[in-house]
């Protein structure tokens, strides 16, 4: 005999590796398990919003468009005209 993962009841008949006894218990105990994950990803994400982290400041992303600008500049075919 073996117990629901879901609910703790005992599993009568079925096969060895039954792990919940019936349909219902299965679904409410995946939904348990992946709500639980979601609430700490969200906490997780509000804690890095909170944190400033990810995010640039205005200097830095001054910066980072003049670097941008520069190695553009660098890139850029230079084409000299023959008349």
């Amino acid at each position: 005999m073996t117990q629901c993962r879901g609910c703790g009841r005992q599993i009568i008949g079925g096969t060895v590796r039954k792990e919940f006894c019936d349909d219902d218990c299965r679904g409410a105990f995946h939904r348990r398990r992946y709500r639980q994950q979601k609430v700490e990803e969200a906490e997780e994400r509000r804690e890095a919003r909170l944190n400033g982290n990810g995010h640039a400041t205005p200097e830095q992303r001054k910066e980072a468009s003049e670097a941008m600008a520069g190695i553009i500049q660098a890139l850029t075919p230079k084409f000299v005209r023959r008349i």
